[in-house]
């Protein structure tokens, strides 16, 4: 393995994480994982994403030339799409640009096209749009830690803290999401909106900042996410709208469930095993990427050594 690639990382993993994978390739969830990484994906986002970790986990030049293509092929840096799934797949497209940081497509402009395109959508500000406010925060902290700006990582930050303090409820949903009257997809976008949440704390943590213990009374990241987790398997009993069905909610977690892996790794709620052994491996390509590889192994903690 070369130097570069035991360096590897992500906006959402460490060259720690993959070298734990790595070191334990031939066990559960990881050997499943693997058989992901290969598959081709009809969404060239997808498809991109998949090669650019297979070029760092198993040090594979093709794999992450492949995915600087698809990149150099994708609209990302001229696309002014403000659209919510528009900030998602841009957000996709810097997770797949942050594990080509040491090849020569970051090397070509990407830097001014992450600028064109902040400039071309608004940084997070108060909204009653709390979903989409939560997906441009973590768009913009992503671009602010591959530019190196700590002005936008501190944007990113404040909107999680802000959504923490006002937005999440006590029993956990959020605000101006789960809990609009006669709107369909409610439980949708709440699992959306506790993604982005989840994103949000993982890149900080990434960069140094301690968001997943933030808390505002009482309530934190894990109150929405114990929620989520609740309605997945007992969607009969939510109460935001009528005839949501298991179906919908194994649906909603196949698609943008992968945070769920950083989640079994920081504080997970009782019963996340069932979800894991339903869902794994578990990919999003704008959502965390493939964490059952990067994610689905907790480190062991460091040994205190004591002399008395």
């Amino acid at each position: 393995m070369s130097s570069a690639a035991s360096q590897a990382r992500g906006l959402f993993h460490s060259a720690a994480d993959l070298q734990l994978a790595r070191a334990n390739r031939e066990r559960e969830p990881i050997r499943g994982a693997l058989d992901r990484i290969r598959t081709l994906d009809a969404d060239p986002l997808a498809r991109a994403h998949l090669a650019a970790i297979r070029g760092q986990f198993c040090d594979e030049a093709e794999a992450s030339q492949l995915a600087a293509e698809e990149l150099v092929a994708s609209d990302f840096a001229d696309d002014a799409g403000g659209e919510l799934d528009d900030i998602k797949r841009a957000l996709g497209w810097l997770a797949v640009l942050a594990m080509l940081r040491d090849e020569p497509a970051w090397q070509s402009g990407w830097r001014s096209g992450i600028q064109r395109r902040l400039a071309r959508l608004a940084l997070p500000g108060e909204s009653s749009d709390t979903e989409r406010e939560l997906w441009r925060g973590a768009l913009t902290m992503a671009a602010g830690i591959l530019l190196g700006r700590e002005e936008e990582l501190e944007d990113g930050a404040a909107v999680y803290r802000r959504v923490v303090a006002e937005r999440i409820h006590p029993e956990g949903f959020i605000r101006s999401v789960a809990d609009i009257a006669d709107a369909p997809g409610r439980y949708e976008a709440q699992l959306s909106a506790t993604c982005a949440l989840a994103l949000l704390a993982e890149m900080a943590a990434l960069s140094g900042r301690d968001l997943w213990s933030y808390e505002s009374r009482a309530v934190s990241a894990t109150t929405a996410i114990t929620y989520t987790h609740y309605y997945y398997f007992f969607p009969e009993k939510w109460r935001w709208e009528v005839g949501l069905t298991r179906e919908r909610t194994l649906a909603a977690m196949r698609r943008e469930g992968a945070f769920m892996e950083m989640v079994q790794r920081r504080n997970p709620p009782p019963g996340i095993e069932q979800l894991l052994a339903e869902q794994r491996p578990l990919f999003c390509a704008w959502g965390g990427g493939l964490t059952t590889l990067t994610h689905g192994l907790t480190p062991r903690k460091k040994k205190r050594w004591r002399f008395w």
